[in-house]
């Protein structure tokens, strides 16, 4: 099950905003939250899968290939919040528009190394273990310099960042170049102290 919801309220129609705001064309504040999901990207994954392996005393034998039965694995989850504000100025002469919005996704599925050595190798399962999150601000403007002339004249100014993180781990612990709460593409070395001759 995936839900939403969204509610926007039109604060420009408001009496005591029409009374004391004329330049104040319109104005809205938006807000939505919603959850989807993805379903696993190759058949069967939560079952695990059998592969012919080397053969033992003249038999053949069967060997786990894609990871073992895992029966908890479950639907990638992401949940979104989006909050905006849209405002016109002057009878419409000078629109802005300012949208933020952090999505959060959890249980994201890797293949994870299990302890031991049981069933005679090192056995690999597919798990929910792994998190990241996106947040992203943006700003948009338009003018409309020459508006009621022959000649038109319109100005649109934009800018956005974006921030991602690398929130959570099987072990708790950073994974491959992967370093929790850090971007997840960011280059990370070792502080040295220098060159010694």
């Amino acid at each position: 099950t995936f839900p939403s919801i969204a509610g926007g309220w039109n604060f420009s129609e408001e009496s005591f905003i029409k009374d004391n705001l004329e330049w104040l064309s319109f104005g809205k504040i938006r807000a939505s939250w919603g959850r989807s999901g993805m379903h696993f990207e190759e058949c069967y994954l939560a079952l695990g899968s059998l592969y012919s392996g080397q053969p033992f005393m003249g038999e053949s034998t069967l060997s786990w290939g894609n990871g073992l039965y895992n029966e908890e694995l479950s639907w990638e989850k992401t949940d979104q919040y989006d909050f905006g504000l849209d405002m016109d100025f002057f009878n419409y002469r000078l629109n802005l528009t300012i949208d933020y919005y952090y999505k959060y996704t959890r249980a994201l599925i890797n293949k994870e190394v299990l302890p031991g050595d049981m069933y005679g190798f090192n056995g690999v399962q597919w798990r929910n273990t792994m998190a990241i999150s996106n947040e992203g601000l943006e700003l948009d403007a338009k003018i409309d310099i020459l508006r009621d002339t022959e000649v038109k004249w319109r100005t649109r100014f934009n800018v956005s960042r974006n921030w991602n993180r690398f929130r959570k781990s099987y072990s708790g612990r950073d994974f491959q170049e992967k370093v929790i709460g850090k971007p997840l593409s960011g280059i990370y070395l070792f502080k040295d102290l220098g060159m010694i001759e």
